[in-house]
Protein backbone atom coordinates (compact mmCIF):
# COMPACT_ATOMS: atom_id res chain seq x y z
CA UNK A 1 0.00 0.00 0.00
CA UNK A 2 1.97 3.06 -1.20
CA UNK A 3 2.15 5.98 1.21
CA UNK A 4 0.86 3.97 4.18
CA UNK A 5 4.14 4.30 6.09
CA UNK A 6 3.71 8.04 6.48
CA UNK A 7 1.04 7.36 9.14
CA UNK A 8 3.22 5.12 11.30
CA UNK A 9 5.00 6.56 14.31
CA UNK A 10 8.53 5.18 14.17
CA UNK A 11 9.77 6.89 17.36
CA UNK A 12 10.97 4.56 20.14
CA UNK A 13 8.16 3.90 22.63
CA UNK A 14 9.85 5.74 25.51
CA UNK A 15 9.98 8.93 23.41
CA UNK A 16 6.30 8.96 22.42
CA UNK A 17 4.28 11.68 24.12
CA UNK A 18 0.62 10.76 24.48
CA UNK A 19 -1.78 13.70 24.75
CA UNK A 20 -1.08 17.31 25.52
CA UNK A 21 -1.95 19.18 28.69
CA UNK A 22 -4.24 21.90 27.38
CA UNK A 23 -5.06 23.46 30.73
CA UNK A 24 -4.86 27.23 30.89
CA UNK A 25 -3.38 27.16 34.42
CA UNK A 26 -0.61 25.06 35.93
CA UNK A 27 -1.93 22.56 38.46
CA UNK A 28 -0.39 22.00 41.87
CA UNK A 29 -0.74 18.51 43.36
CA UNK A 30 -2.08 18.67 46.92
CA UNK A 31 -3.58 16.32 49.49
CA UNK A 32 -5.74 18.60 51.57
CA UNK A 33 -9.03 18.31 53.38
CA UNK A 34 -11.72 20.79 52.54
CA UNK A 35 -15.45 21.26 52.30
CA UNK A 36 -17.67 21.04 49.27
CA UNK A 37 -20.88 23.08 49.34
CA UNK A 38 -23.79 22.49 46.96
CA UNK A 39 -26.02 25.54 47.58
CA UNK A 40 -28.94 24.25 45.48
CA UNK A 41 -29.10 21.17 47.72
CA UNK A 42 -28.37 23.10 50.95
CA UNK A 43 -25.60 20.55 51.49
CA UNK A 44 -22.04 20.78 52.86
CA UNK A 45 -19.78 17.74 52.64
CA UNK A 46 -16.17 16.98 53.50
CA UNK A 47 -13.88 16.44 50.51
CA UNK A 48 -10.27 15.71 49.68
CA UNK A 49 -8.61 18.22 47.35
CA UNK A 50 -6.31 16.41 44.92
CA UNK A 51 -5.01 19.33 42.88
CA UNK A 52 -5.45 23.10 42.55
CA UNK A 53 -4.79 25.75 39.97
CA UNK A 54 -5.79 29.35 39.41
CA UNK A 55 -8.69 28.11 37.28
CA UNK A 56 -10.00 25.08 39.12
CA UNK A 57 -9.52 21.99 41.24
CA UNK A 58 -9.95 18.26 41.31
CA UNK A 59 -11.57 16.77 44.40
CA UNK A 60 -12.71 13.47 45.87
CA UNK A 61 -16.17 13.67 47.42
CA UNK A 62 -19.13 11.41 48.23
CA UNK A 63 -21.50 13.64 46.22
CA UNK A 64 -21.57 13.51 42.44
CA UNK A 65 -23.52 16.55 41.25
CA UNK A 66 -24.39 16.90 37.58
CA UNK A 67 -21.95 18.67 35.30
CA UNK A 68 -22.61 22.43 35.38
CA UNK A 69 -23.74 22.51 39.02
CA UNK A 70 -22.76 25.66 40.94
CA UNK A 71 -20.72 24.80 44.04
CA UNK A 72 -18.37 26.36 46.58
CA UNK A 73 -15.01 24.83 47.51
CA UNK A 74 -13.71 25.74 50.97
CA UNK A 75 -10.01 25.05 51.59
CA UNK A 76 -8.62 24.06 54.98
CA UNK A 77 -7.25 27.61 55.44
CA UNK A 78 -10.77 29.05 54.99
CA UNK A 79 -10.36 30.39 51.43
CA UNK A 80 -13.56 29.91 49.41
CA UNK A 81 -13.95 29.54 45.66
CA UNK A 82 -17.19 29.61 43.68
CA UNK A 83 -17.00 26.94 41.01
CA UNK A 84 -18.94 24.91 38.47
CA UNK A 85 -18.63 21.14 38.23
CA UNK A 86 -17.07 20.08 34.93
CA UNK A 87 -16.76 16.32 34.96
CA UNK A 88 -16.60 13.21 37.09
CA UNK A 89 -14.07 10.54 36.15
CA UNK A 90 -12.90 7.53 38.18
CA UNK A 91 -13.99 8.96 41.53
CA UNK A 92 -12.61 12.47 40.95
CA UNK A 93 -14.77 15.55 40.42
CA UNK A 94 -13.42 18.42 38.31
CA UNK A 95 -14.25 22.01 39.27
CA UNK A 96 -13.78 25.19 37.25
CA UNK A 97 -13.55 28.35 39.35
CA UNK A 98 -16.02 31.09 38.39
CA UNK A 99 -13.40 33.81 38.99
CA UNK A 100 -9.92 32.35 38.43
CA UNK A 101 -7.45 33.27 41.17
CA UNK A 102 -4.31 31.67 42.57
CA UNK A 103 -5.30 29.47 45.58
CA UNK A 104 -3.16 29.88 48.66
Amino acid sequence: MPGFGMFLNTMPLNDVHVGTDRRAHKRRIVDERGQFVIPSENCTLPCRIVNLSAGGAKILCDAIPASGTNVILILANGNCFEAVTTRYVEGELGLQFVAPSEPR
